[in-house]
């Protein structure tokens, strides 16, 4: 197979295999001109088809028997089932006109047509975009209206809810179930192939570097749901690092849903280096316990309200967890004490690892490093190979050295070509060096690990999920009895954060906290309602133009908490 480098533009191919690479970022890593710079950069292959890449992988590992388990029914899928399954789905598709930069939305809960589903839509050469299924009608049409997709996916739950929904959308042609046929979709399976040969089966040609693999949707630094367009450059070497860190026939668990951008990368690329994969359509916190138990899981994929749960549940004793070895936690930062508690339920854990980065780096652009025996907790460790990150003063944006802090920003083969649709956001997000600004503060120290400490950014992120405060927001505002308010997130170790709002009542209005939680949560998805609260105010704090000043309210909600211990 052919090779490029996926850091520079190489005309020379190489003829290589790509090398499962174990040494530790501590023998690689410089620090040049205030830049902390990973590894080399990891070879991809010469055709960029990221949809190629992950028909190779099933192939290769096509005898190795179980890769997907349902955690909740015990439902299996093999690998070379999974092949068979992505072949006959993308042969069927391209059959009826789906191609290269297509657009598929996709909405269901875990389960293994999904994915099976969205490999085949990146091997037709189009672009998948998952919806979470909680999305009210607003969130849905203005997340589809970026993407704008030709087809629609789903399973009959989400149809059910969501079908009037995609049948106004004048840009979808067609609405397809998995479930079988319902009101105004067909059966997925009438138009899947039959037994195609697997042996024979290409991707569709793509242009690497610009056609789009994923749409998914994030707010950035600011502002409503973008949609962040990943490549198939981006998207094949974040599967490349995961192959080059994963063993074959590791059993991984996860729980995070596959609508969600973390879910289906990791999931995907997991398969994709061999992995098998245990999931779960929903948290149930005995039924993950016992699936770790049973299938003796290695590997668990989490976030921070699971790694609390595993710290202080006293559910956690009764179930034997000896097999984990390694827990991955992302989405936000853990506290040092919830660590060394997880840590006491999983006697044979080495570490609770965290990695950093956010949907517009394909996930994550840096990790800590499991075998390098220098894990820093509460660090989120180094760039990955062919990364470069720096730190920024935020008035001056001249780099800064080691331990002082300042925005992180990013730059790599797994940074975003942008935002769909949205030239202005993504001239406004990348620096004049091609850095991408995450928003967020912290700082490296001198050995090239880094620590988030604080959000430039407004978005605020409850259970991993991103909630725009300016959404949240502009719902408030269609209240009749709402003036002005703002809306931060309130510091919650199970969740991250609590969407709070500060709320200026208009003169002679009478609303409750009650009154707003209930018309707010009948507009909005679960994620992002006011869980923390709302709180009556005469003003909004603002700045000269007129901006919320977000930093004192949450000073204000610091306060407030001091005030009651």
């Amino acid at each position: 197979m052919k090779y490029l480098f996926a850091g520079i533009r190489l005309h020379k191919v190489l003829q290589v295999n790509i090398i499962r690479n174990r040494k530790s970022f501590a023998e690689h890593k410089m620090i040049v001109d205030k830049v902390v710079i990973g590894e080399q950069a990891a070879l991809v292959p010469g055709h960029f088809s990221y949809g190629q890449y992950l028909v190779d992988k099933l192939r290769e590992n096509s005898k190795n028997g179980t890769a997907l388990i349902n955690g909740e029914t015990s439902e299996t899928a093999t690998f070379q089932r999974l092949l068979q399954d992505v072949v006959n789905i993308s042969v069927g598709l391209q059959s009826i006109g789906l191609k290269r930069g297509d657009v598929v939305g996709m909405c269901s809960e875990s389960r293994i047509e999904y994915i099976t589903t969205a490999i085949a839509v990146i091997c037709c050469g189009a672009t998948v975009t998952a919806v979470n299924l909680q999305y009210t009608k607003d969130e849905m049409l203005h997340v589809f209206n970026i993407s704008k997709p030709s087809f629609i996916i789903g399973s009959s739950s989400a149809l059910k809810k969501n079908g009037a929904i995609f049948r106004g959308l004048s840009f979808v042609k067609k609405i397809f179930s998995f479930d079988g046929a319902s009101e105004g979709s067909v059966p997925l399976s009438s138009v899947v192939g039959k037994d195609v040969n697997v042996d024979t089966f290409l991707a569709a040609d793509v242009k690497g570097w610009t056609d789009v693999a994923y749409i998914l949707y994030s707010s950035g630094t600011t502002g409503l749901p973008k949609g962040v367009m990943l490549t198939n450059l981006n998207s094949l070497y974040g599967a490349i690092l995961s192959y080059n860190r994963s063993k074959p026939g590791t059993r991984i668990q996860t729980v995070v849903p596959w609508y969600h951008g973390f879910g289906l990368m990791s999931t995907i690329n997991s398969l994709a280096a061999g992995c098998i994969m245990v999931y779960f359509s929903e948290f149930n916190l005995e039924k993950y316990l016992g699936a770790i138990q049973k299938y003796k899981v290695q590997n668990l994929l989490t976030v921070p309200p699971i790694v609390v749960l595993l710290a202080k549940s006293p559910i956690v004793e009764r179930f034997d967890l000896s097999s984990v070895s390694e827990t991955w936690c992302a989405a936000a930062p853990l506290s040092m004490d919830t660590i060394r508690e997880a840590m006491k339920r999983l006697p044979n854990c080495k570490g609770i690892f965290q990695a950093y980065g956010m949907t517009e780096t394909t996930l994550s652009a840096t990790k800590d490093q499991v075998d390098s025996g220098n894990q820093k907790v509460g660090s989120g460790g180094c760039p990955l190979p062919g990364i470069k990150v720096k730190v920024v003063d935020v008035e001056t944006r001249q780099k800064l050295g080691p331990k002082e802090k300042g925005e992180i920003c990013i730059k790599g083969p797994i940074v975003m070509k942008g935002y769909a649709g949205n030239e202005a956001a993504t001239r406004a997000i990348f620096d004049d060096e091609g850095f991408l600004k995450t928003g967020d503060i912290g700082f490296y120290d001198e050995e090239g690990y880094f620590f988030i400490v604080d959000r430039l950014k407004e978005l605020i992120k409850y259970k991993g999920f991103q909630v725009p405060p300016a959404e949240v927001e502009s719902v408030l505002l269609q209240h009749p009895g709402v003036a002005e308010c703002g809306v931060v997130g309130a510091p919650d170790e199970a969740a991250g954060e609590l969407p709070t709002a500060f709320v200026v009542a208009k003169p002679g209005a009478k609303i409750t906290q009650q009154e707003l939680l209930d018309f707010s949560a009948s507009r909005l998805s679960p994620a992002k309602r006011l869980r923390g609260g709302i709180i009556f105010v005469n003003e909004i704090p603002k700045n000269g133009s007129g901006k919320i000043l977000r930093r004192v309210l949450r000073q204000k909600l610091q306060e407030m908490h001091k005030s009651k211990l």
